[in-house]
């Protein structure tokens, strides 16, 4: 262990020592009430009583849907925590506070009523493990009082379960509303045979099946027409095409001559030649001259040779028998385009008159289906309403009766053993807290006084060695020397110091404690 352990214990030690007298006093004003309060509490006892939840009774919904319950099936845990709330709700132990209250005043029961903040601290519902049962428990110290009111609750938890599950305004709500959901479908049925009667729902249907057929028709016409029309102004097309490459008249005889170019571009040969053999006359055959005559023969030779001898003379032209069959096959084209055309318009018109008629026939058979899909609405709601308030009236009847989903399987019943108290235990836990607050306390006044009380103090917190010390003195003096390796001693009213070491020490004592010390 460390010095600075070993000073705070010590320094612990001499503080209880020192506040001895608040030390006893704190642990006697602790100890003392919670022991003589442990010995004298008196014993409690504990009721307890079972309920079992089931689901053998179905209770309807309020809710218009249709919905199927399982009454085979187990309570799930939002219906047992349910059971679980009401039995600890505030309502319902004020009503088993009234009762009996009730029965005490009528003088049914002789019994001490408790306060409801007090049953309601002391009433525990738990569920058991792995079960639909629930546990209410009682703790009082009259074992016949605890049984009274637990068995009381049991009554009362009974009723106040059917209050809570009742649907008696439901009940005039779906009477109102199935009544008014069988005259609304009686009205749509009588409409229903009065747009019957008028109208004939048999013979709308019926015609505008026809009238849908007679369109249809129509409509493949209108295609086939369209079809037809899309091909002959194709054909249309061609035909004009194949005008723009026929020539309106064709040649039938043709006369040939000499070709009139081809003899004058030999005249000019000719006459080349002439020319150059003048010019070899006078110069020679690399004259400038004579080689441009000679390149000019040799380009009108070439020319002579692509010219052909003879050419088109005279021509006769009649008109062309090809054009005049394509001019007969366009305007049998275009006359049967315009009777198409026209067919296509006549089909078009029926269109829209099937189409106006077959509209009308719509509405009138929309406002037939309309009608029908009301009127079977209406017989769902008002069979939906009807079923929910036949539910309903016999759920009352079985809430009469006191039929409900809780069944109490165990009551509460004497005697009772006194629960387990613990006082030894209770004692030996008192007195060590009373022990323990007591010297903590001295501790902490101890640690929160900052003047050095001992010479253990001047030691840790200075490290300077203490030569002397005089205790605390009433009234009177004491005074001591020492010196060398002696001891010295003195008295003053009973008390008495002392002096270590070397050197010289001295103190007076007037009602306080003085150290005196040196290097």
């Amino acid at each position: 262990m460390d010095h600075r352990s070993l000073f705070l214990i010590r320094q612990a030690v001499n503080a209880i020592f020192k506040r001895w007298r608040m030390v006893a006093f704190l642990f006697l004003a602790v100890f003392i009430p919670v022991s003589i309060g442990t010995l004298l509490k008196p014993p409690a006892y504990k009721a307890t009583a079972k309920v079992l939840v089931t689901r053998e009774r179905v209770y309807p919904e309020v809710s218009p849907l249709d919905r199927k319950e399982e009454a085979g099936k187990l309570p799930n845990e939002s219906l047992i925590n349910s059971q679980i709330q009401i039995l600890r709700s505030r309502e319902l132990m004020r009503r088993v506070h009234e009762d009996l209250n009730r029965r005490v005043e009528a003088n049914e029961e002789d019994l001490n009523v408790p306060s409801l903040g007090a049953m309601l601290g002391r009433l525990k519902v738990i569920r058991k493990s792995g079960s639909n049962v629930l546990e209410l428990s009682y703790s009082d110290t009259d074992p016949s009082r605890a049984v009274q009111v637990i068995n009381a609750a049991l009554d009362r938890y009974g009723h106040y379960h059917i209050d809570l599950q009742r649907e008696s305004v439901a009940l005039k709500f779906f009477t109102q509303e199935a009544a008014a959901a069988r005259d609304a479908f009686e009205k749509s049925d009588l409409d229903l045979e009065r747009f019957d009667a008028t109208h004939g729902t048999t013979s709308i249907a019926a015609q505008k099946e026809a009238a849908i057929r007679q369109k249809a028709q129509v409509e493949a016409d209108q295609r086939r027409t369209e079809a037809s029309i899309i091909e002959l102004t194709t054909k249309l097309a061609a035909f004009e095409a194949e005008l723009e490459y026929v020539p309106t008249t064709e040649t039938t005889e043709v006369d040939f001559v000499t070709n009139p170019v081809l003899t004058s571009m030999r005249q000019n040969m000719s006459r080349l030649e002439m020319e150059r053999e003048r010019l070899l006359t006078r110069y020679t055959p690399q004259h400038r001259l004579v080689v441009d005559i000679e390149n000019e023969i040799r380009a009108l030779r070439h020319q002579i040779h692509g010219e052909e001898d003879t050419v088109v003379g005279r021509k006769r032209l009649v008109n062309s028998s090809a054009r005049r069959r394509l001019e007969q096959d366009l305007l049998a084209a275009q006359a049967e385009l315009g009777a198409l055309e026209a067919r296509r318009a006549l089909l078009a018109q029926r269109h829209a008159e099937y189409d106006a008629k077959i509209r009308l026939l719509h509405t009138k058979h929309y406002e037939v289906m309309r009608m029908r899909r009301d009127r079977l609405e209406r017989r769902q709601t008002y069979t939906a309403l009807q079923a929910k308030l036949d539910q309903l009236r016999m759920s009352d009847a079985m809430d009469d009766a006191g039929l409900s989903d809780v069944t109490i399987i165990e009551a509460a019943g004497l005697p009772l053993r006194p629960l387990p108290d613990f006082k030894g235990v209770t004692l030996v836990l008192t007195f060590f807290s009373a022990l323990l607050l007591s010297m903590g306390s001295a501790v902490v006044m101890e640690m929160l006084n900052p003047v050095m009380n001992s010479e253990l103090d001047v030691r840790h917190h200075l490290g300077l060695p203490v030569l002397a010390e005089m205790p605390l003195n009433g009234n009177g003096n004491g005074n001591g020397n020492g010196n060398g390796n002696g001891n010295g001693h003195g008295n003053g009213n009973g008390r008495y110091y002392r002096t270590n070491g070397n050197g010289n020490g001295n103190g007076n004592g007037n009602g306080h404690k003085r150290t005196r010390f040196s290097r």
